[in-house]
């Protein structure tokens, strides 16, 4: 009879209690680590891919070809080059004078450009000037060797690119330091001052239209060192 109730009795596991919790503890770490990282550098990525886009947009009138001749092809985006007529004349006082001349065009309502000192005085109301238009839009004044750009501000494009670049910086400072502290608010505190910095850089690059090679080096490498601080930080915390 003890045989009969020794041999139906239950066998015990022999593994040592809580082997799977410890095991999976450091693999679940390992994968919110992963998505941390992939999600962040995934966002910087796309908010680059588009401050070069807007680089682009901004200086894209530079290469286009003149329109009416052979390299501007059908469907093609070309430099269209009219005269417009100086209408009125302002100048706006404040620690450094700014002056603005108001256009007239045949094809476009008139429109007020910025221009310097010299191209103001030169340029007095009913005089020609030349203009260039890309896009339907005028980014280029010249009058008598006087010249005057007037290129779009990416005031929405830069404003976006910001947005990516915190989140983005957010997310991969995150991911770095989730192994040793977890999730911790000093790689999103620090994310606001990257949104900030981010849209007046992105704006400053795009409109200044220096070589690629600086144009993207600077802010890329200030993505990394806020980035990395924002890692040492918050493993700092823990």
């Amino acid at each position: 009879m003890i045989e009969g109730v020794a041999m139906n009795a239950p066998i015990k596991d022999a593994r040592p209690p809580g082997g799977f919790r410890r095991i999976a503890g450091p693999v679940a770490r390992v994968l919110i680590q992963a998505v941390f990282l992939l999600a962040g550098l995934a966002t910087t990525v796309l908010g680059f891919t588009w401050f070069v886009e807007g680089y682009d947009v901004v200086g894209a009138y530079r290469h286009a070809p003149v329109c009416g001749t052979a390299a501007a092809t059908p469907g093609t985006d070309c430099l269209l080059h009219e005269t417009g007529k100086v209408t009125a004349r302002f100048v706006h006082r404040g620690e450094e004078d700014s002056y603005e001349l108001t256009v007239a065009r045949e094809t476009a309502p008139e429109r007020d450009h910025s221009v310097g000192k010299a191209f103001y005085d030169a340029a007095q109301v009913g005089v020609d000037v030349d203009l260039s238009v890309f896009r339907g839009r005028v980014v280029e004044l010249s009058y008598r060797g006087h010249r005057a750009e007037d290129m779009i501000t990416p005031w929405l494009t830069a404003f976006k690119v910001a947005l990516l670049a915190g989140l983005g910086s957010a997310l991969t400072a995150q991911g770095a330091a989730w192994w040793r502290s977890g999730l911790q608010a000093l790689p999103f505190g620090i994310a606001v001052f990257v949104v900030f910095s981010a849209f007046f850089v992105a704006l400053l690059l795009m409109s200044a239209q220096w070589p690629l090679a600086v144009t993207l080096g600077v802010p890329a490498l200030g993505w990394l060192v806020l980035t990395a601080g924002s890692a040492a930080g918050a493993m700092g915390e823990d």
